[in-house]
């Protein structure tokens, strides 16, 4: 998907690498399934982190969503800045 910076604002909960890894490990197959093509998709923006970076998953506002320009997705932040995110999910 789309690699671009959202703002801080819209970050949501912070996750981990291994907190989707286990999803993908879910006894229902299509909750699995599903969380492995989301690893998939968000390879090229994982490989960029660095072992102080945090993972934030990040969504945009309600407006965004209600006017048919919503995406959500997952976010590097790096010394308290947004440095690289990447949409996985936009209506």
């Amino acid at each position: 998907m789309d690699s671009q910076t959202v703002p801080k604002q819209w970050l949501t909960a912070q996750t981990t690498l291994q907190e989707i890894m286990a999803t993908c490990n879910n006894e229902d197959p299509q909750i699995a399934a599903v969380a492995q093509h989301y690893l998939n998709q968000a390879a090229p923006l994982l490989k960029q982190m660095q072992p102080e970076d945090e993972l934030w998953n990040y969504s945009s506002p309600t407006s965004h969503w209600e006017s048919n320009r919503g995406d959500a997705g997952l976010a590097i932040v790096r010394n308290d800045e947004v440095i690289d995110s990447m949409c996985m999910v936009r209506n």
